[in-house]
């Protein structure tokens, strides 16, 4: 049994129940055994202070991960997401927020599993094992898709 808790600090109410889903068949999918994550989701202020302290880059991001730590019954680690970011993410694709917010939480799971998208052909990976995902729990799946970080880069 997975244990996710996900708190919402964004000031909007919103259904969060794709993310959670998006989540579970993720690890299910990869037959992860019992594990934990916690999810903030969040405002650009916020993402843009924790991706300004973590990673050195003082902007807002739509998704961050925090892997824990490698021991037995460790948790598998925390994913902050943006709630501003996954609308404008939803709108760019024309995709349900639902959906954007699955893809987030898919992606960022992908980030505690070991998975990195630092390269073109990492990216690439990443896209079509959250689209395996998306497929699993009947969501449309888009093999364009891309953190919006990548889309700043330029890539897609």
């Amino acid at each position: 049994m997975h244990r996710i808790t996900i708190r919402n600090e964004s000031g909007t109410r919103t259904r969060l129940s794709s993310l959670r889903k998006g989540l579970e068949a993720l690890l299910d999918l990869y037959s992860v055994p019992s594990s934990r994550i916690d999810v903030l989701v969040t405002t650009d202020e916020a993402m843009r202070a924790l991706n300004r302290e973590y990673r050195g880059q003082d902007e807002a991001t739509d998704v961050l991960t925090f892997p824990g730590p490698d021991w037995d019954g460790a948790p598998l680690g925390d994913i902050a997401v943006s709630l501003p970011f996954a609308r404008r993410g939803a709108a760019a694709r024309r995709a349900t927020l639902g959906a954007e917010l699955a893809c987030l939480g898919i992606h960022g799971g992908l980030h505690l599993l070991g998975f990195d998208d630092a390269t073109e052909a990492g990216r690439a990976d990443m896209v079509r094992r959250m689209n395996e995902v998306l497929a699993k729990m009947g969501l449309p799946t888009d093999e364009s898709w891309a953190s919006q970080e990548h889309l700043a880069e330029g890539r897609s």
